[in-house]
């Protein structure tokens, strides 16, 4: 517990110190943020010592849930760790953490609307964190970000653990459960892999690491209600809302509901808990939303999300997760699982009727609630599977060589030995996502973008989003131009095509070099080669407005 609060402390300090820096005027600056979130994570680690309880059980697999989960996720993107996903929010997100590396501080000019688009009113906290991880380890935002969001998803499974490890039922053995519930996040693999491996939805997936601490805080405080425990909420809360705000509204519906529910705690002891643990998530909110308030129409933004289907899920993982979330009902220590199903579920409808009123072809935000439900739905699933261990225990009642502590654990550590075996398996055989971005691609478009004209640039590539990437993010150009808003931009046919034919821009950045129809590879001259990938300048006549 001690490790794992302190490593979110860590992740949520960091951008929120930095944003705070640009709030001031003073510019976003690593190396001050550094210390200062060191020195916050060092308070956590302190605090957590004297306040939670844990032992060396839980510590060991935690810290092997974490390390197990990050290793496969790195593998997968090895040996580049560049981003997995495709789409157009990998450009808008590279593109904003680019404009913050190139200047040192946020957007605050609506005006840049013009280049960054949507971005320039885009809660950063996933960008930060980038950038500040590029900037430490000496590798840029863009190298930085996948093992940024690989971090968040390996702690969102450690700390799905430590929840589920606190409402184990009394008689099951407590930790091999837990770990149940971390295992049982990769059935509904669509949505906790997919989201950053399949879409590149990065700034949500890093927000649910702080959803989920968020709720970590929830449990720790309707545990033994503390300030200690109010203060993590809101640290947790303030990086969620600079991720993805739209993750907080669960959360915090969850800590109002638990703290009205401990009447044996005195009403000012609550309140005072309350608004230390809410009030600085509020004004975190504020400054955001000063001069930004036509961004609220982020729930009303349309964007393509599968509708949930059961095969998404897996049958028998909403079978006994269902049974969990009706069943930690009436257990005091896990009701905040099945509060957190609610509060998804409320968000999710409200949701979907602005989308409704607003004429959406898609309910797009309420179908992204999917993607938080699978947590509270993975400890539901894992206390289903402990309590029917412990009534098995009950019915059966075994021989006193049957029932003794040591056969029990074992027995259940095999249990959670094949249930791993057979949730690896699928993953083990899935082919590895290959990226749309790369790196000789990178390195062509940033010389690309200091030598010749950006905007006088062909993309002769295999993938459009490959061309959007380069287009707006490496290269830089602005969005709101029609050669951005034509589509035959990035189009790798209509491209071809136009390097065989002749005319067009000058210049092209190609994928492949090697593999270009031979009438492109000898009508053009190399500029610039970076392994595969090369800046081809035409030997005839161009045009480039």
């Amino acid at each position: 517990m001690i490790g794992a609060l302190t490593a979110v402390a860590f992740l949520a300090a960091a951008p929120i110190v930095a944003y705070a820096m640009d709030w001031c005027g003073l510019g976003i600056r690593p190396f001050a943020v550094l210390p200062v979130s060191l020195a916050v994570a060092a308070g956590v680690f302190l605090l957590t010592r004297h306040a939670v309880e844990s032992d060396y059980e839980e510590t060991i697999a935690f810290a092997a849930i974490v390390v197990a989960v990050l290793a496969w996720l790195l593998w997968l993107a090895r040996p580049s760790l560049l981003p997995l996903g495709s789409g157009p929010d990998l450009a808008h997100h590279l593109l904003l953490i680019d404009y913050i590396e190139r200047h040192a501080a946020l957007p605050h000019d609506p005006q840049l609307g013009a280049i960054l688009g949507e971005m320039v009113s885009y809660t950063p906290g996933t960008h930060l964190l980038a950038t500040l991880a590029g900037a430490w380890t000496r590798t840029g935002g863009f190298r930085a970000v996948y093992p940024i969001v690989a971090l968040s998803v390996a702690l969102k499974a450690g700390l799905v653990f430590l929840i589920a490890r606190r409402m184990m039922p009394a008689g099951a053995p407590r930790t091999p459960f837990a770990v149940t519930a971390a295992l049982l996040l990769f059935v509904p693999r669509d949505y906790f892999i997919g989201s950053f491996g399949e879409a590149s939805f990065l700034a949500q997936v890093v927000s649910e690491l702080f959803a989920v601490a968020m709720w970590l805080a929830v449990v720790l405080w309707d545990e033994r209600p503390s300030a200690f425990a109010a203060a993590l909420f809101a640290l947790s809360g303030m990086a969620t809302f600079l991720a993805w705000p739209v993750n907080l509204g669960p959360p915090m519906l969850v800590f109002a509901a638990a703290v009205a529910f401990r009447t044996d705690v005195g009403l000012r002891a609550r309140v005072s808990d309350l608004v230390l643990a809410v009030a600085p998530i509020a004004a975190i909110a504020a400054i955001h939303a000063s001069g930004r308030l036509y961004a609220l129409v982020i729930v009303r933004v349309p964007g393509f999300v599968a509708y949930p289907t059961i095969a998404m899920f897996g049958w028998w993982f909403l079978l006994i997760a269902s049974a969990g979330v009706v069943a930690a009902a009436t257990q005091r220590r896990a009701r905040t699982t099945t509060l957190l199903v609610a509060a998804i579920t409320v968000q999710a409808a409200v949701l979907y009727m602005v989308a409704t009123m607003d004429g959406a072809a898609r309910p797009y935000m309420a179908l992204k609630m999917a993607f938080l439900v699978i947590y509270p739905l993975a400890v539901a699933a894992s206390l289903t599977l402990a309590w029917i261990w412990t009534v098995v225990q009950v019915r059966l009642k075994p021989s006193r060589a049957l029932s003794s502590e040591g056969f029990s654990r074992t027995l259940s550590w095999t249990f959670v030995a094949i249930l791993a075996i057979a949730i690896a398996r699928p993953l083990v055989a899935a082919p590895r996502p290959k990226p749309v971005v790369s790196t000789p691609l990178y390195l062509a478009g940033a010389w690309a973008r200091a030598n010749v004209a950006p905007g006088c640039v062909d993309y002769l590539v295999n993938n459009l989003y490959t061309a959007y990437w380069l287009h707006l993010s490496v290269l830089g150009n602005a969005r709101a131009t029609p050669r951005s808003g034509d589509d035959d931009t990035y189009q790798p046919r209509q491209t071809l095509n136009r390097w065989i034919l002749g005319g067009g821009v000058p210049h092209a950045i190609a994928e492949d070099f090697e593999g270009l129809p031979k009438d492109i590879r000898t009508s053009v001259d190399v500029v610039a080669r970076f392994g595969p990938a090369a800046v081809v300048k035409r030997r005839g006549p161009w045009s480039c407005s």
